[in-house]
Formats: C-alpha cells, structure tokens, sequence
C-alpha cells in the first residue's frame, strides 16, 4: 500500500480524495483546495469523480497527483460503474479513501479494498429531502444503515452532526473540521471594488447588497426578495446582486415579486468564476436560507473580503459571524429585514474588517488542511 515519503522517514500515505463531480458548489470548492494544499510529501493522491465537471480542469493542472474521471453513465448506471471504480481502486490500493457526499461516500465504501480505511464527508444539515425526490432519500437512508460500518465521518458544521444524529445515523466516529477559506484569494480588490461599482453606476454612497446562493428551495430566495423590496421602497441608495443560477421557477417567482426593481435595482448574475472581485464591489452580504446548511462558504469568504453578514440562524452560521455581523430566525421577512437595515446604520466598513480578522483567526485553509491531514492519518 503506502511507501516512504522523500525525506525516507515515514511511511507516504496511499490516499484516494473521492466526488461526484467537480461543478460549481461549496463542497466541490472545499473538495478543490483540499487537493491543491494537502501534502504531496506526506500523501499519494489519487482523486476520482463519477462525472467530472466544469471545474475537471482545475484539477487536472494540479501537480503531484493522479486523477480519474471514471464516466458514470448517469443515474442508473450501477454495475458498470461500481466495477470500473472497484478496478481503480485495487489497481491503486489506497490506504485511505476520503469521499464527499452521498453517491460518492456509499460506493466508495463498498468499491475499496479489504484493509482500505474509509472516511465519509457530510456537508449538509437539516435538509427537507422530500423537495429533492426519491433517488436522494433512498441515498440518505442507505448512508444511514452504513454509518455505524464506516471508520470515520467528518463534517463541516456541528449543525450536521446534530441533524444526521437526530435521524439516526451512528456519528460516534463523527468530527466537525470547518470548511477552510483562502484569504489570500479573498481578500478586497480596491481595484475589482472600483471597476465593479463603476460599471454598475453605484456612488461612494450607494450601498450594494449581495446573495451568493444557487437558486435552490434551501437557500430561502423568495423570503429574501420580499423583504429586499421592503428595503428599496425605503432606501433609494440601496443596489442588490444575486449570483447563483438554478431553478427558473424560483426565479421567476422572484422576479415577479420584485416587480418593477427587477433588473432595475436587483440584478442576476448567474454563475460567476472569479467571485472574489464581486465580492470586492459589495458592502453587505445576505444569506437567507432556511435549511440544508453545514458551513457556508459564501458567508466565510464575503467575511474574508471585509464584508459584514446578515444571515439566518441555520448551519454553523451563527458561529462563522460571531459579533461581526447580524443574526435573524430563517423564513421570517420581518426579522431579516431589520437585521439589514440595522446594518446599514451600523458603520459596515468597520465591521467589515472585524469580519476579515475573525476568518483569519479561524477558518482558513491551512487551519482546515492541517486538521484534515490529522486525521487522515489518525484513522491508521
């Protein structure tokens, strides 16, 4: 299996880093930079994905590794996948294989190897399945019966480990280690921050509000349009950014209860790749969602870029904004409405560095790799 590192003093660790695919998503972004900063003299890293993805090129530039895409011929395909993936996995004999999400963590598990230790990764709290159909709950409840088999588990919020408790599952070999934010990446542009407030028309006064969200029943869309319109009936200075694509139906159940604001005063972006310099441009960030939240990425890196948060009290968020920022009940337009506009009255700016030095302090990505890395090797 494993072999001796180049310094010949320990063993280098076999380590297979498993996925779904590599789309835009908070949990493919941890995925991503876990990869990039783990430590190629420490591990030999094999990463596989059933679909590859938009980010696929990502990681295929990444020195010092091995990656399959191993072409899962969509949802049906069973059989031929769990063979080309058992394949792999033997020609590799990983030590460790760490996997991420549902799909990937119930056919990593039955795929490995004899002596191959396996450690699942849990994103997700509290999440409503019955809005995402049978395939996902069949998923969850065989995740459920294979948790007490499994070596490890480890998620990104305690949020997740209360609520995979709650519903049974055997998290006695849980741990929480937070997602990890790069603040070298995410930081504020004061070029980006010019270029973007020039290009959309907003004076030093004028104040941008962003959502960085995928259009999803989660991340409570249409509570936050309702009481955005509250805000630009009442503020004129008031300009707001949604970036994130998904369901339409959402969306335009948004766009008509914005009305007239619609494209005017509240503009879509869809996906974004280089969202540090939009971030860069904005002054609050908002984050509505009413379940399904771990650790959101979207809260920590608007933080990282000086950017104080509005959110709702769902996942670890509480614990990711601390007192730099301004906590509200989900699904509850009133309060999150006073929430943002108390932070608007507040002096931002200086939360905003507050922000930035409380995710330096405890989320950054070295914190989050050197955690990991320990516990890779801790499960040996």
């Amino acid at each position: 299996m494993g072999k001796y590192n180049k310094q010949g003093d320990c063993k280098m660790i076999n380590l297979v880093l498993s996925i779904r695919s590599l789309d835009i998503g908070g949990a493919e972004r941890q995925f991503i930079e876990l990869v990039e900063n783990i430590d190629k003299n420490k591990f030999n890293v094999l990463v596989c994905t059933m679909y590859g993805g938009v980010q696929e090129n990502i990681i295929k530039n990444i020195p010092n590794i091995k990656y399959v895409n191993l072409e899962k011929k969509g949802r049906y395909d069973f059989v031929n996948f769990y063979k080309k993936y058992k394949r792999v996995l033997k020609d590799f004999q990983p030590d460790v294989i760490y996997s991420f999400l549902g799909e990937m963590n119930l056919f990593s598990y039955w795929c490995k190897p004899k002596d191959t230790k396996i450690i699942w990764g849990f994103r997700a709290s509290n999440m409503d399945l019955e809005k995402y159909g049978k395939v996902p709950q069949i998923m969850f409840w065989l995740q459920k019966y294979y948790s007490k088999k499994v070596d490890k588990i480890i998620a990104n919020s305690y949020a997740s480990i209360e609520f995979h408790k709650q519903n049974g599952f055997d998290m006695s070999k849980s741990l929480v280690i937070h997602n990890g934010i790069d603040t070298n990446k995410f930081k504020r542009f004061n070029d980006k921050r010019e270029e973007f407030r020039k290009k959309h028309d907003l004076k030093e006064t004028d104040i941008a509000i962003g959502i960085v969200a995928r259009i999803d029943y989660m991340k409570g869309y249409i509570v936050f349009v309702k009481t955005i319109k509250k805000l630009l009936e009442k503020f004129d200075n008031i300009k707001v950014f949604a970036v994130g694509d998904g369901d339409e139906k959402i969306k335009k159940e948004c766009e008509d209860i914005l009305g007239k604001f619609n494209n005017n005063r509240f503009i879509w972006f869809g996906n974004q790749k280089n969202i540090e310099n939009i971030y860069s441009g904005f002054d609050i960030v908002s984050s509505s969602s009413s379940f399904g939240e771990g650790f959101s990425n979207s809260i920590a890196e608007a933080m990282s870029c000086e950017i104080p948060c509005v959110v709702t009290d769902v996942g670890d968020s509480k614990i990711i904004v601390g007192d730099t920022g301004i906590v509200v009940e989900p699904n509850n337009v009133e309060q999150l409405y006073q929430g943002l506009e108390t932070i608007i009255k507040k002096d931002y700016k200086e939360l905003g560095k507050k922000a930035r030095k409380r995710v330096e302090e405890n989320f950054s990505i070295e914190k989050m790799v050197e955690k990991t890395e320990e516990e890779i090797c801790a499960v040996l």
